[in-house]
């Protein structure tokens, strides 16, 4: 399963920037790096412009890099590939945003926060199941999206008719 990953939320649980320049290369090489040793892939999304404006398509081995458009954000463009994907339980969402999380996990994608991301870091052992990474069934404490749950039981309705 590939995993979608909250590049900004990742850096965040990490304390924010270490070090000079973009601290968001420290996160595209720890991804890279946790990735390689699992053999998954991963889009990895931040807010922001390109890392490198001259390379067009942003690609490290089974890391692919999205950046929003002008005027989007990071959490627009996940939804959107969780929304676009023909089997949303395929994807691994890693966000610690409280909307965004919940908002995948009612369109049937499994989600990490970030916290649980960084111990797959530290500790790879196997992919998580859809109920999270450690399996006890985790969720968000409140519901707040609505409009998703709506949509996800609207359409199992729909396709049962």
């Amino acid at each position: 399963m590939p995993y979608l990953i909250d590049g900004n939320n990742l850096l965040g649980s990490w304390g924010g920037p270490r070090g000079r320049g973009d601290a968001r290369e420290q996160v595209v090489r720890r991804v890279v790096a946790l990735c390689r040793g699992l053999g998954a892939r991963a889009v990895l999304v931040f807010d922001g412009a390109p890392l490198r404006a001259d390379f067009p398509a942003q690609e490290l081995g089974g890391v692919r890099l999205r950046f929003p458009r002008p005027g989007e954000d990071a959490d627009g463009v996940i939804r959107g590939l969780v929304e676009a994907a023909a089997r949303p339980a395929e994807w691994i969402v890693v966000t610690s945003d409280k909307a965004l999380y919940s908002y995948c996990r009612t369109r049937g994608a499994a989600v990490l926060r970030a916290h649980e991301w960084n111990r797959l870091e530290r500790r790879p052992l196997a992919a998580p199941t859809r109920r999270g990474a450690t399996g006890d069934g985790e969720k968000p404490a409140r519901e707040t999206d609505v409009e998703g749950w709506l949509e996800r039981f609207g359409r199992r309705d729909s396709s049962e008719d």
